[in-house]
């Protein structure tokens, strides 16, 4: 089981997903920092702590992150629990 996720955790996650949807591909931390207005750094942190509790994981050779299992199926509940 995966450790509890803060509300504001939560939010990078619905926006990760939903740009990943939209652009089939992962935002980057500018994008992020834009969307939530805020810093670069302060996007590097939030995303940390979800690859600490094992919702992202980095992607070997790349200096990007990818959503993992656990990510994904964190979102499909939160999408059945919306619909």
């Amino acid at each position: 089981m995966n450790p509890v996720l803060t509300d504001k955790q939560i939010s990078y996650m619905d926006f990760i997903q939903k740009f990943i949807k939209q652009n089939d591909n992962f935002p980057t931390f500018e994008v992020i920092a834009e969307h939530f207005g805020v810093k670069p750094n302060s996007v590097a942190g939030h995303l940390l702590a979800l690859r600490k509790k094992g919702y992202l994981d980095m992607c070997p050779n790349m200096a990007s992150y990818r959503r993992t299992n656990a990510f994904k199926s964190f979102m499909a509940i939160r999408e059945r629990n919306a619909a």
